[in-house]
């Protein structure tokens, strides 16, 4: 490493000794994925790459395209042979109701069609054959996907490993003395030399060490030095650092490990669903799974029986997005009461009834007591989307957030409003005081009340449930899988 080119002001052609601790950049490179674990990452790419071989996908796909073009070749065949009978046939049939038989002519209608009869048969048995090899490549392509789902549950497991290992060294103080030389000016003293050049040696340190971004430096201290009549300087450092770990070496090592094509799975409760990735069709179904070099934030849609739900995704590996829509509910006979009956909704009503979301919206908006809808124009309809607090195989849990005028708000409701949140728009209803205690058990709620099913409010602080303190407050919907 030529510190002079990098570091000009630093003239040094230094002599660095380490103890005991080797200081190349390449050192770091190493340590990023140890030979064990180098060892586990060779295994798991020979294990896909021998379960790949065996399913033979890249073979049957060289056999049906080879099938499909040999179908082509005997199309043009077929249609030159059909071209020559028509036009041998005109002149045999001239020739014959001349009363001149042309045995030359004959036998060479007779060959024809003998080849006709063949490119058929052929043609026959290769379209049967590509329809088979249509099926098979279809069922590989299903075994290959679980084959990448196994290598990639895999990768993310030593991924994990990985950087628990960092983690862990993170935590360790590194301390190592090194010596080094410095040309300093003749009529320089040795301390204005060792002064001037400080920041210098401190960053040809932790370039050594692989960069800034590599180490924290905790303690730098030159604890002896000697300087010669010509102002060459020789000192020694006591130096103590940490291994820095950051989102830039979580990429190296996500990297390292051929992490960088993500994996992630979006949902619903609907199979009928439609879902986009900035505006392009990804799938369809009630659970998908994609993967790719998404790096970024990305609109991502989910589209359902003319409704939309819209959210800006940092698209993450193993993600699994939820996105859940109302279902359609039958009408109930109710029984007669003595309450006062409800008038019937006038047509120009009708829209504004209909769009039950944007009801609500205008109540959360004219709610005084959120000081963040306030910012939002009082007659502003926005739209709503759910967050996945936490799901099992029973239960999604998912906290409401308001978007509207590019700005998001937390969503403060009265109880019969968050009722009818829940039960209009995702079929759910609010949890229960276990569900909550549940909950903690696996997530760290937002700080504040939340409405519980039984009417009281749950403290995410008191870890309890108590009388009300305010008309609205913060509430989770509990959407069931089943």
């Amino acid at each position: 490493m030529n510190l002079e080119k990098l570091l000009p002001h630093f003239r040094a052609k230094t002599l660095i000794t380490l103890a005991g601790v080797t200081m190349m950049s390449g050192a770091w490179a190493s340590e990023l994925v140890n030979s064990s674990e180098q060892s586990e990452l060779d295994t798991i790419n020979s294990e896909y790459s021998s379960r790949y071989g065996e399913v033979g996908l890249d073979d049957t796909i060289s056999l049906y395209n080879k099938t499909s073009s040999s179908i082509e070749a005997n199309k043009i065949k077929l249609l030159n042979s059909i071209d020559i009978v028509k036009a041998d046939s005109q002149v045999f049939q001239e020739k014959l109701l001349q009363g001149e038989y042309d045995e030359g002519i004959a036998l060479a209608l007779r060959g024809v069609s003998t080849s006709i009869n063949k490119l058929n048969t052929e043609l026959a048995d290769a379209e049967t054959k590509l329809k088979e090899l249509n099926k098979t490549i279809a069922s590989n392509q299903a075994s290959v996907t679980q084959i990448e789902r196994d290598k990639n549950d895999q990768l993310l497991a030593l991924y994990r490993s990985i950087k628990d290992r960092h983690l862990k060294e993170a935590n360790v103080v590194h301390q190592e003395n090194y010596s080094g030389k410095l040309e300093c000016k003749v009529t320089e003293s040795l301390s204005a030399c060792v002064n001037r050049n400080l920041p210098y040696m401190k960053n040809a340190f932790a370039l050594e060490k692989g960069g800034s971004e590599r180490i924290n430096l905790t303690s730098y201290k030159v604890v002896d030095a000697t300087q010669k009549l010509n102002g060459d300087l020789t000192y020694t450092v006591s130096a103590e650092y940490k291994n820095a770990f950051n989102s830039n070496l979580e990429g190296e090592i996500r990297k390292a490990l051929n992490l960088d094509k993500i994996r992630f799975v979006f949902r619903s409760n609907s199979a009928k669903t439609d879902y986009y990735i900035n505006d392009e069709k990804v799938g369809s179904g009630d659970v998908i799974e994609l993967s790719g070099n998404y790096v970024g934030v990305y609109s991502v849609k989910a589209v359902n029986n003319g409704k939309t739900q819209s959210l800006r995704l940092n698209l993450k590996n193993d993600g699994d997005y939820f996105f859940p829509f109302a279902k359609k509910t039958q009408k109930k006979s109710v029984a007669k009461s003595s309450a006062p009956a409800v008038k019937k909704a006038t047509p120009a009503a009708n829209s504004a009834k209909n769009n039950q979301a944007a009801q609500i919206t205008k109540k959360v908006l004219n709610d005084p007591k959120s000081a963040e809808m306030k910012k939002l124009p009082k007659q502003e309809v926005g739209t709503f989307s759910n967050t996945v607090v936490y799901k099992d195989e029973v239960f999604t849990y998912l906290y409401p957030v308001y978007r509207g005028n590019n700005k998001s708000a937390e969503v403060f409701l009265s109880r019969a409003d968050a009722t009818q949140y829940c039960e209009q728009k995702l079929s759910s209803k609010l949890p229960t005081k276990a569900a909550y205690k549940y909950l903690e058990l696996y997530t760290d709620l937002k700080p504040g009340d939340y409405w519980t099913a039984e009417g009281r409010v749950y403290s995410s602080q008191k870890k309890d449930v108590f009388d009300k303190t305010f008309d609205t407050n913060r509430f989770i919907c509990m959407v069931s899988m089943n």
